[in-house]
């Protein structure tokens, strides 16, 4: 039986900014099974607003879906959704590196007191705006302009078991930074943020 630990490793930053990359890069190196989710996986599941490409009467819809999305904080609920997936698979005993932009404080201290008690380690991607404004651009599948909304949002509570700037690294070395803070000593993020509520 394997007596490794179970890693709760969370990748926190604004669109563009490299998260997807170093997930997909740490998948590669991590030796145990893991699974990889995030806010988009929600998103893509729930699709809040309706099929993005539906009939006439689903793209008519979508702007009164998406005031319905905000106004009933539609947003804080995919979150909380999110962070409960999270802690079933982690009861489970398996691995998760989850990609996520929590850009709202009710979204952040739930996702400490959910994780706070895993041990889950949190780690900001966070390269210069310019950068995720170029990357985004460069992407051709976002609307521009969601990097530079949630950027100052995402980073606000400036606390991070490690902070990391992909502008500055390749993937492969952004996970092996990872990894070497998942192998020193224990994280205690989410217990900072719980304690700084």
């Amino acid at each position: 039986m394997d007596d490794s630990p179970i890693l709760l490793i969370v990748l926190n930053g604004a669109s563009s900014s490299g998260k997807t990359t170093i997930a997909h890069a740490l998948l590669k190196v991590l030796e145990q099974p893991q699974i990889y989710t995030g806010l988009d996986d929600i998103l893509e599941r729930v699709q809040p607003f309706g099929p993005e490409h539906g009939d006439m009467f689903h793209r008519l819809a979508r702007p009164w879906r998406a005031l319905w999305f905000q106004r009933t904080d539609g947003r804080l609920k995919l979150f909380r959704q999110l962070h409960r997936e999270v802690v079933a698979h982690y009861q489970i005993g398996k691995n998760i590196i989850v990609d996520t932009a929590l850009m709202d404080r009710r979204a952040l201290l739930d996702a400490a007191e959910c994780f706070a008690p895993l041990g889950g380690f949190l780690i900001g991607i966070k390269p210069p705006l310019e950068v995720s404004e170029r990357w985004e651009a460069a992407r051709g599948d976002r609307s521009p302009g969601h990097a530079r909304a949630h950027y100052d949002l995402i980073h606000a509570h400036g606390i991070y078991d490690l902070v990391l700037d992909p502008s500055q690294m390749t993937p492969d070395e952004c996970a092996r930074v990872i990894l070497n803070r998942v192998n020193g000593p224990a994280p205690d993020a989410f217990q900072r943020i719980i304690r700084n509520r």
